[in-house]
């Protein structure tokens, strides 16, 4: 996915340096881009948003050297994505963490996302993360859709040396993270990572 994203950046930025930025110029070029990235599952309102800043931004600018112009597009592009990226505020997680525990409940964190972006993986990392600071952890297998996940969450749980609240496949996922989260208050255990399926609205 995350590769065709950065083909459809690239090819964004290698034709706007081609064309003068005029707005009609520039609003045929941000058509294509848009549906580019709504075919790699980039949310409409976002793509949207993204298109709209760009043309804002860039719309009537004269930059005549050819690098200077590109520089300028990377920049502008850059600093779009890193604006919806970035939180409006830092979340400190330790500390919420460490609140759910004074407090004797589980931190319950919940994983979503599609596919193929890593959401078991950041799971793994984070409950590494957690167990070094001395926090205990579940992992819950919610992902009863997929097939492999409950294998592959497993593997990260044996590793981790972490339990983990499975089904069976094709069981109801929200079952499943509610016996993570009544596992967890029965035994004192700090914190819950729910992993999901990355299903979309066309499955």
């Amino acid at each position: 996915m995350f590769e065709r994203l950065q083909e459809s950046f690239a090819k964004l930025v290698k034709k706007i340096t081609e064309v003068e930025l005029k707005p009609e110029d520039l609003k045929s070029l941000l058509w294509e881009f848009k549906l580019s990235l709504i075919e790699n599952d980039v949310a409409v309102t976002v793509a949207d948003h993204i298109c709209d800043e760009i043309e804002k931004r860039l719309s009537g600018l004269r930059v005549k050297r050819l690098a200077d112009r590109r520089s300028l597009i990377k920049d502008t592009l850059r600093k779009v994505l890193l604006e919806i990226l970035e939180p409006s505020e830092k979340i400190d997680l330790m500390e919420i963490v460490e609140r759910k525990r004074r407090s004797r409940k589980p931190c319950v964190i919940v994983f979503v996302g599609i596919n193929g972006t890593g959401k078991t993986t950041t799971i793994a990392k984070l409950a590494h993360i957690l167990l070094n600071n001395n926090y205990s952890v579940v992992l819950a297998c919610s992902d009863t859709f997929r097939a492999g996940s409950i294998e592959q969450l497993s593997l990260h749980a044996q590793r981790l040396g972490v339990p983990m609240i499975k089904h069976q496949y094709g069981s109801d996922a929200a079952a499943v993270a509610y016996d993570a989260v009544q596992y967890a208050e029965a035994r004192g255990i700090n914190v819950v990572l729910i992993d999901t399926a990355g299903r979309m609205q066309t499955n």
